[in-house]
């Protein structure tokens, strides 16, 4: 029973300095400074997804079949070998090796960390906190993130040295209470015998069967992937985006702290909102809010910009652990990592696609209009979507 209990604790440390990516508000302002160009930095990003589509569903079912910790033992070293990598690059090759390394560190990192958790609670019958603890999970997270950026922001005044060295060290710190934590109790997928790949295999048509075979997930699931791919686009190009509006790295650091900080909130709230109103209901008119803020993000100026930005980045943060048991409730503790990587999975192939094709087209017409384009973008698919889901239940009716 102890076991499990500090399970969560651990996992807590761990996370913390996990999470201490002191080039997380900067990375895009570093590579402008080595020489890269927009087109050039979204290439990048498109690595660091494709190596995420690449592997997140094989380290997914790692995690599965291995344990937990395993897999999140790996991720911390390629953690590690980012920052290496990006303390070593001058060019176009060696940054992408670092950015094939945070992939791969992505992919380990998925899955298994929601995963320990929920079967940790599991052990201890208490799966009904697991809303609560992913929200503080997440929160630990968001807080350790806030902390990085802003000090990296202050670092990155004195030497890029000192951001990169500083997340080797605090990533060298992340993996003492990993060798503290006991692997929770699991369902073991059946022994189908045959080579090992034989195993994977089947592994991996058991996470497909889960989607096949709970349609009610399908809508939160692509509309979950869509918003955070649009996040993600706006986060990292938003750094750029608030330079070129006036602000220093100091200013864009302090920006993105507050946006973590009032994350940290939104987290540790979600449970209560959860308690209090119907899941399909958060979904869709938190995506009426999603829609409204991103139209004022665009068109509005000076300080509501920014405001506007905090305020799409706390629907996320506030709908993600809501969303994750959501899902986890349809899920066993074989295929727990393995289907949680499948969405994962997704995610990081719409954000391969869309985040160098968003670099590009900054270039050629400049923030406004790359911002209206994802706008409409994002409404045509995700409107399109639910207008086909609409028209299926109606023929099936």
């Amino acid at each position: 029973m102890m076991k499990t209990k500090n399970n969560i604790y651990l996992l807590y440390f761990y996370l913390f300095f996990a999470q201490l990516f002191f080039d997380r508000a900067l990375w895009v302002i570093y590579l402008g400074d080595k020489g890269m160009t927009f087109g050039e930095i979204g290439i990048l990003e498109a690595f660091l997804h494709l190596a995420i589509v690449l592997f997140e569903v094989p380290t997914g079912m790692i995690a599965d079949l291995y344990g937990r910790k395993v897999s999140l033992v790996i991720g911390n070293v390629f953690s590690l070998l980012y920052g290496l990598f990006m303390l070593m690059s001058g060019s176009f090759s060696m940054f992408t090796l670092a950015f094939l390394s945070m992939g791969l560190m992505v992919t380990f990192h998925s899955g298994a960390e929601q995963a320990f958790a929920y079967d940790s609670l599991k052990d201890e019958k208490r799966e009904k906190d697991y809303t609560r603890v992913i929200g503080s999970m997440t929160a630990i997270s968001l807080l350790s993130l806030s902390l990085a950026k802003f000090i990296g922001g202050f670092m990155a005044e004195i030497s890029w040295e000192w951001v990169y060295g500083a997340t080797i060290v605090t990533h060298v710190l992340a993996l003492f209470p990993l060798f503290f934590m006991k692997e929770p109790e699991r369902e073991k997928t059946e022994d189908i015998g045959g080579r090992w790949y034989n195993q994977w295999v089947h592994q991996f048509k058991l996470g497909v069967a889960v989607w096949r075979n709970n349609t009610v997930i399908h809508q939160p699931v692509v509309l979950f992937v869509l918003a955070s791919a649009v996040m993600v686009i706006m986060v990292f190009y938003g750094q750029e985006y608030f330079i070129q509006l006036g602000y220093s790295p100091v200013v864009v650091g302090a920006v993105f702290t507050i946006e973590g900080l009032l994350g940290v909130v939104m987290a540790k709230v979600a449970y209560r909102v959860e308690a209090r109103f119907k899941f399909f209901n958060i979904l869709y008119y938190g995506l009426g809010l999603f829609l409204f803020f991103f139209i004022l993000f665009i068109f509005a100026t000076d300080w509501a910009i920014l405001v506007s930005f905090l305020i799409l980045a706390q629907l996320l943060s506030l709908f993600e652990p809501i969303f994750s048991s959501f899902v986890q409730g349809f899920l066993k503790s074989n295929i727990r990592s393995t289907f949680l990587s499948l969405i994962g999975l997704m995610e990081s192939f719409v954000i391969m696609i869309s985040f160098p094709l968003f670099g590009f087209a900054i270039e050629r017409t400049g923030f406004t209009d790359g911002f209206a384009g994802l706008l409409l973008l994002f409404f045509v698919l995700a409107g399109g979507y639910l207008v086909v889901e609409r028209l299926k239940m109606e023929r099936k009716s």
